[in-house]
């Protein structure tokens, strides 16, 4: 079971996907979306791909975004969640 804040996380990046593993948002989305600060916002997105809940996807030069994808492992552990 995940904490609070990594759920919220996680749960943005899941309703803006339709939790599609094959569908991806920008983290500034989910940054602005989440209502933290940025350096605590990425630090759950970080924390949360290093569960392997997500994937964030590599920086393109001139972007000033990453694009982030919920993996199977996350929407399993959403599910988890919600059955509890």
């Amino acid at each position: 079971m995940i904490r609070t804040e990594l759920r919220k996380i996680l749960n943005i990046i899941a309703d803006k996907t339709q939790s599609d593993s094959n569908s991806s948002v920008t983290d500034s989305e989910v940054i602005r979306d989440s209502g933290l600060s940025e350096s605590e916002a990425r630090r759950y997105i970080n924390e949360l791909a290093s569960l392997g809940l997500l994937t964030i996807g590599i920086k393109i030069d001139g972007a000033d975004f990453r694009m982030l994808s919920i993996t199977k492992e996350g929407i399993q552990e959403l599910q988890n969640q919600k059955e509890r």
